[in-house]
């Protein structure tokens, strides 16, 4: 006698479902850098920003750009929703990759 036991389904435990186009970063309506930066256009660094390792040919802690420092946007991007840029400054002779938050417009310096 033979029995032909049904193959059971496997159980769904869980499910994880991300939608990029909702995912919300946590901004204040009155941050200074918010807006769009284009290509060529020169803003200002609002923070310090240090080697964390990944910089290469620079120590790690080492500060890369001065909060102040004026650079120039290379190029804009998006990863998950959030814009980014990539920022040279000459001073520091550094490149960067930054948040608009993270920067302002280099006119805005003496507002």
């Amino acid at each position: 006698m033979s029995f032909q036991t049904p193959n059971p389904k496997p159980a769904t435990i869980g499910r994880v479902v991300h939608d990029a186009r909702r995912r919300r970063v946590g901004r204040s309506p009155g941050v200074v850098g918010k807006g769009e930066f284009k290509p060529g256009e020169a803003v200002r660094s609002l923070t310090r920003i240090i080697n964390d390792g990944i910089y290469p040919h620079r120590d790690i802690g080492e500060t890369l750009v001065y909060q102040g420092d004026a650079g120039m946007v290379r190029e804009r991007w998006s990863f998950l929703g959030e814009s980014y840029y990539t920022v040279e400054f000459f001073t520091c002779a550094a490149v960067v990759i930054m948040r608009g938050r993270e920067m302002k417009r280099a006119a805005q310096q003496g507002a």
